[in-house]
């Protein structure tokens, strides 16, 4: 069986059973599931090979996978300096075309597979997604290419495009802002959450109301007309999940 490194790292694949294996440490990370069985899962997990780089030992990287993001992401892979007199350093983070601190090199790669591109206008938390991938050279240049914008943190994320919502944090949804099967169809959802829920999502279902069950994109009573209008949604999203 050959399996493909899918991680941004250098080191060893292993192949193991777990039931959860959504998990990194100091020595591995996952790398594939490969087979769910439901109550256990055939997965690769990759362990570290270490390098020095200076005066630190670390993760040695994969340099045609930096190649790749710093090709077609608009960021690049460096060291990140941060507190009094920059006396900490992130070695091989990724960052944006000005220096600022996106995140892991995970992060990274995370873009490139994505064919996700470094947003200028809000680097940490929002990033650029294309209608075929940049790194297709099918791509259309410019803004036609562009598919939406992308919200995250690491509590999760939300796509936004033209035709949604302009995402707002208090916003509570109400029926005249939808057209009839839309409502209808999140009054079914939200009940059949209730009656199948546990007494704690009961409760959080109960607080929320229909918001709960109504996904971000439609929460927010503006439709997303450009895609300036978009970004701000992501933004929103952005700083909501921060």
């Amino acid at each position: 069986m050959i399996i493909e490194n899918q991680t941004p790292y250098l080191g060893k694949l292993k192949l193991k059973f777990e039931r959860h294996p959504h998990y990194s440490s100091g020595s591995n990370c996952l790398n594939k599931i490969h087979l769910d069985l439901g109550f256990t899962k055939l997965v690769s997990r990759l362990y570290y090979k270490w390098e020095k780089s200076t005066d630190e030992i670390g993760k040695a990287v994969d340099p045609k996978k930096v190649e790749l993001i710093e090709l077609y992401t608009d960021g690049k892979v460096g060291d990140h300096r941060f507190g009094p007199n920059d006396e900490y350093i992130l070695n091989n983070s990724f960052l944006g075309p000005n220096g600022e601190y996106i995140g892991s090199l995970n992060e990274g790669w995370w873009y490139f597979k994505n064919g996700m591109t470094v947003c200028e206008d809000y680097p940490n938390g929002v990033a650029i997604v294309w209608n075929t991938s940049r790194f297709d050279k099918t791509v259309v240049s410019g803004v036609d290419g562009v598919k939406g914008y992308y919200g995250y943190s690491h509590r999760g994320g939300q796509l936004f495009k033209i035709g949604d919502r302009i995402f707002e944090e208090d916003y509570v949804p109400k029926k005249e802002d939808y057209p009839e099967d839309e409502w209808n169809k999140y009054m079914k959802k939200f009940a059949e959450s209730y009656r199948t829920g546990d007494d704690f999502d009961q409760e959080w279902l109960f607080i929320d109301g229909v918001k709960s069950v109504v996904p971000f994109n439609r929460r927010g009573s503006k439709t997303i007309r450009n895609l300036g209008d978009a970004l701000t949604a992501a933004i929103n999203m952005s700083k909501y999940l921060s």
